[in-house]
């Protein structure tokens, strides 16, 4: 009974997105030295991986942008940088990321608007004068943030950009839905910013996704009736297959493969989901590491051996089956963090791929 109930929690936990986000170590100190703030956190792989990161607590109501300073029997201190929210405090649940902001202004991006898009939801959108466009696409329980640091280069680079909201982020940018399908529906959003795009000049455009928005963006190439408008695709620490990642994280929490395949089948045959109104998943069938995206496009797959999220192996596999992939590794860079660690390697890399198009 106990395995039978943990299935279903952890399909749910997958499937049902709740607003609260919660991080997996705690601020353990707070500690004024003249006109800096630093923090003590503990010492584990998240807080040991490179780079200046933002640091979020108490479900992003605070955030700050934080660089490592020494280490200490006892943990290892950050200075803050940049503080967004509240004052940070001693907390639990807290955990790093790679945001470095909250909004275009925070990365020198002060011309744009805010766009309503069919479905309600609502993107950002640069007023820059151009025909090419990057349209963002972040991932699982994020928001547009996680985008937004690349928005310099591209600018620089003379591209007109988009960073899309999903269904299920907050009001009022998201609708507040609960319900993911792991990518098997939300491509549409992808395919109504590329119609947005194209109403208002775009004539190429380059999609850029995220984990789970590397999902979204191969089921739009995948499935859309016409893809000819995108130029390229640029995949972020991708989430190429949902049963591999179920497998990696059931491992990390102490459970076995057959668990997380046992999770897997519940997904794909839940009388339970379809009462919910989810679609039937068929899981397998649209793995982006096991099935071709079918597209001759040039891709580009940013990641990491250190992920810490996903099966990487998948990325890899991806590159194997598909036409036209550069891979490019970032050694020690954890989940989304790849541009923290190696800024340089980072934009060089991206630089030399939109160069070539």
């Amino acid at each position: 009974m106990k395995r039978f109930i943990a299935r279903y929690i952890a399909m749910f936990r997958l499937l049902w997105l709740t607003r609260r986000v919660k991080g997996e170590f705690s601020i353990l100190r707070t500690e004024q030295r003249g006109d800096s703030t630093f923090l003590l956190l503990p010492d584990n792989a998240d807080t040991e991986a490179p780079g200046v990161q933002s640091l979020f607590w108490d479900s992003r109501e605070g955030h700050c942008v934080v660089e490592f300073s020494e280490g200490q029997p006892e943990g290892r201190w950050f200075k803050v940088l940049k503080n967004f929210g509240k004052n940070p405090v001693p907390s639990k649940g807290a955990w790093l990321s790679g945001w470095l902001g909250e909004t275009p202004e925070h990365f020198g991006i002060t011309s744009y608007d805010s766009v309503q898009l069919p479905d309600g939801t609502k993107a950002v959108v640069t007023n820059r004068e151009s025909d090419r466009w990057v349209i963002h696409v972040h991932g699982r329980k994020t928001l547009i943030g996680e985008t937004l640091r690349n928005f310099p280069l591209f600018d620089f680079l003379g591209f007109r950009q988009m960073s899309i909201s999903h269904q299920t982020d907050p009001k009022p940018a998201g609708l507040g839905k609960h319900k993911s399908t792991l990518g098997l529906t939300e491509w549409k959003l992808v395919e109504q910013a590329v119609n947005f795009a194209k109403a208002n000049g775009a004539k190429e455009v380059i999609l850029f996704g995220w984990s789970l928005g590397g999902m979204i963006c191969g089921q739009y190439l995948k499935r859309a009736s016409d893809t000819s408008i995108v130029r390229a695709a640029i995949f972020d620490s991708p989430m190429f297959d949902v049963r591999n990642t179920l497998r990696y994280q059931a491992g990390l929490s102490g459970y076995s493969e057959q668990f997380a395949d046992e999770v897997y089948e519940l997904i794909s045959k839940s009388s339970l989901l379809r009462l919910l109104g989810y679609p039937v998943m068929k899981v397998d069938e649209f793995s982006l590491a096991g099935n071709p995206i079918g597209t001759h496009i040039p891709m580009l797959v940013l990641y990491s051996l250190n992920d810490g999220y996903i099966q990487i192996k998948d990325a890899l596999q991806f590159g194997e089956i598909n036409r036209n992939v550069v891979l490019q590794e970032f050694e020690g860079a954890r989940h989304c963090r790849l541009r923290n660690s190696n800024v340089e390697l980072y934009e060089r890399t991206l630089k030399d791929f939109v160069a070539k198009l």
